[in-house]
């Protein structure tokens, strides 16, 4: 019944109630209309920044050795990292593409690319394989491609004074879109890369037919073991490490000796050399050698026993500790180069002595070293020896080549038989952050490192600020609105109760409660307000029509300047209702303080 006498009662003053009606509109209207440009410039210009990747992209300012765990490491670090691939250097990536078909030629720099780049993936390009690439679109037009076409590629390198080609051809699998990039680039993967630049430093690249030099691991030890006919003074033990490569000299007992060097300390005097950091090479123990000239002295290699497992054909595993075989053992040979290359190809590298204990029988076994997460396999030629049952014995240069995967990655390769070194390093990256807001954070991680990046954080910055001041303003206006908007409806309610007091007093008179008197008010005040909102929205809808039409050209399909959410509108009927339940209450709380006993008097 309160409910039905509050809207017929506005009905009756309808004038008065659409006068109401106005002002309220009047005051949410342009607060739509300014939250809606503000909110619909800055979400287009924050899509765009989000939309295009390169927004988020961290490129390095300088060139620096970039290792493969650094990579590894970087993402367990930096959870805010979606994407990064090492980059070779800059001066190798340079490679000329051609177009068979249409006579044409061009200058190309090779970018590498891995599944899950934003860059290709978000420009509407997939991510190549070893057999494709993707091109920028200044490239694909300069070169009158389309996607499917074949291109030729190739990379130049001088050896010998010569000119040497390495040619390989790609499919082309996609054409990025203009806004990717204005360079002429053509995105491979990293392995492409790495095989071009490979090829330009004058290696071997034997999965293209590049002829060249293979990187052959080259044996290095922790340490040497130095034996002497007579004790050496302090100064001579001094001048073993001056200008050799070894930081520490320590006497063995003869017992210690004895372990080390089976069979060759018998009497002579021992002596351990030891490294600081890192390795020795042959270099350094000859540099000892010298030093004692004269002496009849010894200088044998040592290494720290390597873990290592051992996979026979029938599938018998077998961990053994891996050290140098003594000097004078059977098979031992100081000379003996075992880990050059194999013309035969995809022989074992070297050979491996185990216990005559072990039940295995002479012959080719698998090889296996795994450390910190890296894991090389070779063939060996296996041979029985009289030694502990859970150590093995590599001739010295072999077992200074196994002894290099402590320190850098090696990997076998089939086809020449031979141990070679894996690339040490990167000279850059291409990195994306998940989000533009992330960007920040990860540069000054990078940048506390060392590293020098530069990013888009500035442009990122200004419109951060931009939204921050904007919203500023508008909540300012809004706050004056707000205020003004509810003293008016308050006075006006208020009013209402006042020149209807004698009817509420007649309906107190009549049996109605204090607190059904008070949803008079309220269900006017909850009215007058539905009907200012309807009115706005309406109003708000036209005005941001007009608003994007005359900036259409400015915009994209899916981009507004002035737009507001669904959930902009359910907050907006939310708060607006809530306000006019307050601005009511004031005018409920007269109500309530009606006396009955004044209808009588009137009357």
């Amino acid at each position: 019944m309160i409910l039905k006498l509050a809207y017929k009662d506005v009905v009756h003053d309808r004038l008065l109630s659409i006068c109401l009606v106005l002002a309220i509109a009047s005051i949410i209207s342009p607060l739509l209309i300014l939250f809606g440009l503000q909110f619909g410039t800055i979400e287009t210009l924050r899509s765009r920044l989000v939309e295009d990747p390169q927004n988020r992209e961290i490129r390095p300012m300088t060139t620096k050795t970039f290792h493969r765990d650094w990579f590894t490491q970087l993402q367990q670090r930096l959870p805010e990292v979606q994407f990064v691939v090492p980059m070779t250097r800059q001066i190798s990536s340079s490679v000329v593409a051609a177009n068979k078909e249409a006579k044409l030629q061009e200058s190309l720099s090779l970018m590498a690319t891995a599944p899950g780049d934003p860059l290709l993936m978000e420009n509407s390009a997939p991510v190549p394989d070893t057999k494709s690439c993707v091109l920028t679109a200044a490239a694909a037009q300069s070169l009158s491609l389309q996607v499917g076409d074949v291109l030729e590629i190739t990379a130049q390198r001088i050896i010998g004074g010569k000119y040497e080609y390495g040619r390989f051809s790609v499919r082309l699998a996609g054409i990025l879109d203009e806004r990717a990039s204005g360079l002429k680039t053509a995105y491979v993967p990293l392995s492409v890369i790495e095989a071009v630049e490979d090829f330009k430093d004058g290696r071997a690249v034997p999965g293209f037919g590049w002829k060249g030099e293979l990187p052959t691991a080259y044996p290095v030890y922790e340490g040497a073991v130095v034996l002497v006919q007579a004790p050496l003074n302090k100064l001579d033990q001094v001048l073993l490490i001056n200008n050799t490569g070894f930081s520490q000299v320590k006497p063995l007992s003869p017992e210690e000796a004895e372990q080390l060097t089976p069979s060759q300390s018998l009497s002579r005097h021992a002596y351990l050399l030891k490294v600081k950091h890192r390795f020795v090479t042959q270099t350094n123990l000859r540099a000892v050698q010298n030093k004692l000239r004269g002496k009849g002295a010894k200088v044998l290699p040592w290494i720290r026993p390597l873990a290592v497992q051992l996979h026979t054909t029938q599938g018998d595993v077998y961990a053994l500790r891996l050290s140098v075989m003594p000097e004078g053992m059977p098979g031992a040979s100081m000379g003996k180069q075992t880990t050059g290359t194999n013309p035969a190809g995809g022989q074992p590298v070297g050979t491996l002595f185990v216990s005559d204990q072990l039940p295995l029988a002479a012959g080719i076994a698998t090889l296996r070293l795994q450390m910190d997460g890296r894991e090389l396999e070779l063939p060996v030629r296996v041979e029985k020896h009289a030694i502990g049952p859970d150590r093995a014995l590599a001739e010295v240069e072999f077992a200074g080549a196994l002894d290099l995967f402590r320190y850098r990655d090696l990997s076998y390769n089939n086809a020449s038989g031979s141990l070679l070194l894996s690339r040490q390093g990167y000279a850059g990256f291409r990195l994306y952050t998940a989000t533009i807001d992330a960007v920040e954070s990860v540069q000054r991680a990078l940048e506390a490192e060392g590293i020098a990046v530069n990013t888009e954080r500035q442009r990122i910055a200004e419109v951060k600020q931009l939204d921050h001041y904007t919203s500023l303003i508008f909540w300012l206006i809004a706050a004056v609105g707000v205020v003004g908007g509810i003293s008016a409806l308050t006075a006006s309610l208020y009013a209402s109760v006042e020149r209807k007091k004698k009817e509420l007093n007649v309906l107190r008179l009549l049996g109605l409660l204090k607190k059904e008197l008070v949803l008079f008010p309220i269900a006017q005040g909850l009215l007058l307000s539905s009907g200012a909102l309807v009115l706005s929205v309406a109003l708000f809808q036209g005005v941001a029509q007009v608003i994007n039409q005359l900036f259409q050209e400015q915009l994209r399909s899916t981009e507004s300047l002035c737009t507001l959410s669904a959930g902009h509108f359910f907050l907006l009927f939310v708060g607006v209702w809530s306000l006019s339940i307050i601005a009511a209450t004031f005018a409920a709380l007269r109500a309530t303080r009606l006396d009955p006993a004044e209808a009588l008097r009137d009357e």
